[in-house]
């Protein structure tokens, strides 16, 4: 009789920590909370700054994803967050007059590349071609920094494009690579709209998504310091 009662406290005790758990991160309170102190670390940047800065600069846009179905244009093949940073990094490009474009990451299937697609996707969208170069063989963010500091050299000028929730890692792994690079981020998450009419405390597949995104990040960030 004690027996089943201790499993049955047990039991509720269970299943309040789960209610608990899932209504802190799939409510929008603390998983925003989080992206914000880490998209809070680098501001959008204004290209204007570096416009003085003699020799070349290279635009590093980091790969993000992309399917390979030759049915489609370029600007179609690549991933929803890989179009974000790719019009970031266009954006940058055209204020910059001598500016590189650097697309990178490879393929599993050691078929087209991203950074290929993603060359392709930038030619259509107006960039000269004859600025553009690319990385084919990174899979990772330390891959990509290595790969540029190989092709480049460390105390090239480098501006990082990728998710501004990416961002604080990246930049810890291009600079463990001797690098100086200038933050250029995109495609935040934890925005601060005035005509967002939205429930924050109304739990949201989209919250638990971001939450996910967030540890991974921390997690990254940790592993990187390391």
């Amino acid at each position: 009789m004690a027996a089943n009662f201790q499993k049955k406290k047990l039991s509720i005790r269970l299943t309040i920590a789960t209610i608990l758990l899932f209504l802190v991160t799939a409510t929008a309170y603390l998983p925003q909370y989080l992206a914000r102190q880490l998209e809070g670390q680098y501001q959008p940047l204004n290209p204007a700054t570096l416009q003085n800065q003699p020799g070349k600069i290279y635009i590093h846009l980091l790969g993000s994803g992309f399917a390979l179905d030759k049915r489609l244009p370029a600007t179609a093949q690549l991933a929803t967050v890989a179009h974000c940073r790719l019009i970031e990094a266009i954006r940058v490009f055209r204020q910059l007059d001598s500016s590189v474009l650097v697309c990178s990451a490879g393929s599993s299937l050691h078929k087209e590349t991203q950074a290929a697609v993603a060359r392709k996707a930038a030619i259509l969208l107006g960039v000269d071609s004859t600025r553009i170069i690319t990385l084919d063989t990174p899979s990772t963010t330390q891959e990509e920094a290595a790969a540029l500091a190989a092709r480049v050299g460390a105390k090239a000028h480098i501006i990082v494009v990728t998710d501004a929730l990416h961002m604080p890692r990246a930049i810890k792994l291009f600079t463990q690579q001797g690098c100086s690079p200038v933050a250029a981020p995109t495609n935040f998450k934890a925005l601060e709209a005035e005509n967002d009419l939205g429930l924050k405390w109304w739990p949201g597949i989209g919250n638990l998504g971001l939450m996910d995104a967030v540890l991974h990040e921390y997690i990254g960030n940790i592993k990187a310091a390391l």
